[in-house]
Parts: structure tokens; sequence; C-alpha cells
């Protein structure tokens, strides 16, 4: 047993000794060079591997912190692009809005022979047998039923029913709806009713014309203002094309809207009209009518 440790701390000697004699000649192995060329080639793939090993730890971790730094930049302007979009959306509306405000002004401005109200469109009820919206104006505003409604093109419909804080719209596409009509023209002003077309939703019809009524594809149809409920000279259309019923002696002339009704935000109605008094002057408050006949049925002087 103690030649056992004997031999045990010989060795730990022996491998002391060796270690301080490579790490002297090491120190020195600029003047040994039998020596200090042996250990230097021994030691150069580890030293390659070290510093090989070092290079690739430190390129590493730098490539992970740009790629870091660069997914949070990345993000970053990701969240900053979506703010700006939603930034330039509210502009888009808002610019959009107020060139709409900004020509519905100018048009009331321009037709100060009616009392006119403002009013924002709330929902729209699209329907083969029903073509109505409904709008942010009702009794509190003053309206009442059978009040026209228009844009700057030209007529919208009429106020079928009035509630407290809003209003429904019966526009000129429903099939229930007709007003009495006339070409502008001056050779022809051919009169007749325009109603709503269910075959042909987008369109209106110019019916019960005679087969020799003088109508043109491009003539623009106002209103004849018959029947008291739709002032006279308000534009509903252009004729688009005119059927001749060869067997019936008739025809039929179909009118392209100039309102555009699947771009409806914001109308007028037609509280009442302006009443001039005397030359020169004018009151906003006009004399009561009589109440309009239904325009949802053809009266017997618009045929």
């Amino acid at each position: 047993m103690i030649f056992f440790d004997r031999k045990k701390i010989v060795f730990a000697i022996l491998l002391f000794i060796f270690a301080g004699a490579c790490g002297w000649f090491w120190r020195h192995r600029e003047y040994i060079p039998f020596v200090s060329q042996p250990l230097s080639t021994g030691a150069a793939p580890f030293e390659y591997g070290v510093s090989r090993a070092a290079w690739n730890t430190r390129d590493g971790l730098g490539i992970l912190s740009q790629v870091l730094n660069n997914w949070k930049e990345l993000d970053s302007l990701k969240k900053e692009n979506e703010s700006l979009k939603a930034e330039q959306s509210g502009y888009s509306e808002i610019l959009a809005e107020n060139i709409r405000l900004r020509s519905l002004l100018q048009f009331k401005q321009g037709y100060k022979q009616y009392n006119m109200l403002g009013a924002s469109v709330i929902t729209r009820d699209y329907g083969g047998w029903t073509q109505t919206m409904v709008i942010d104006r009702g009794e509190d505003s003053g309206l009442k039923k059978y009040m026209p409604v228009i844009v700057p093109p030209g007529l919208v419909g009429f106020i079928s029913e009035v509630y407290e804080n809003s209003a429904r719209v019966q526009l000129l596409l429903d099939p229930r709806t007709t007003v009495g009509g006339i070409v502008e023209r001056p050779a022809s002003r051919v009169v007749s009713m325009v109603s709503g077309n269910s075959g042909s939703p987008d369109k209106l019809a110019f019916i019960n014309l005679a087969r020799e009524a003088d109508v043109l594809k491009g003539d623009v149809i106002i209103t004849s203002g018959y029947g008291g409920v739709y002032p006279k000279g308000l534009v509903i259309g252009t004729v688009s094309n005119v059927d001749v019923d060869t067997i019936g002696g008739s025809q039929v002339a179909y009118i392209t809207p100039a309102a555009d009704f699947s771009h409806l935000e914001e109308v007028f109605v037609i509280t009442d009209q302006v009443q001039k008094t005397a030359p020169g002057s004018i009151t906003a408050n006009a004399p009561k009518r009589e109440p309009p006949m239904n325009p949802n049925k053809v009266q017997a002087g618009e045929k």
C-alpha cells in the first residue's frame, strides 16, 4: 500500500517536472529551435481549431444579434405601416366626404328656388319589389310624407314614411313609383309617365307612349310638375333605348337614371318651394299646398 502511494507521488512529481519543463521550453522557444518547432507544429492544429471556433462563435452571435434586431425593426416598420395606412384611409375618407359636401353645398346654393334639408343615408333596402332607403331626418326636422328627395345629378324619390328621427325614401327605381315626365328637347316635349322597372331594376320606363311619339335615344327626361309631388324641371334621367310594340301600336323608352343609386350617401329633401311675392322679393314661407296625390298611383292628369 505504501509502495503504491510512492509510485503515485513519483508519477505526480515527474508529471509536474515535465509540465514545468514544457512551459519553460515554450517560454524560451525562440532560443531553443529544436524544441519550439515541434511544439509549435503540434500546437498549431489546436490553436487553429480554438481560434476558428472562437471566430465562428463570435460571427454566429453577431449574426443572431443582427437577425433579432432586424426582426424587431421589421415588426416596428409593419406596425408603423399599418398605422400610416389607417391614417391614409382616414384622410381619404375625409377628403371624399369634403368633396361630396362641397358639391352638395354648391348645388344647394344654385337651387335657391327650393327650401332643402340635407340628410345622410342610414340603410338601403335592395329588393325585387321594393327599392327604398332610410335617412337620418324625420319629424323632428319637419319632414312630411311625399316630400321629394334629390341629389345634384337628379331626382331620387320621395318620402314614403316618416318616423321621429328618421324617414324612409321610396326610390324612383321602385316598381311602385310613378312620376310625370317630359322630354326636355324643345322639338319634342312629349309628356307621359316614368315608373320603376321590375324587369330591369337599374332602369326606368317611360311608358304609355304613342307609337308616333317623338322620343329618341339620348333625350333627357325631366319632371313635368303634374300631380303636385315633384316640382317641374328636376332631371330624371336619359333615354338609353326605345322599344316599339308593332302589334299594340305603342312604344316604351328605357331611361338610365341621373342619380347614381349605388353610391348615395347624402341627399336633399325639398321641404317646400320658395314663393316669390313680388318682383325682387322672396319669402321662404310658401303658402300651404293641398295634399299631393299618391305618387304610387297613375294620375289622370299625367297620362
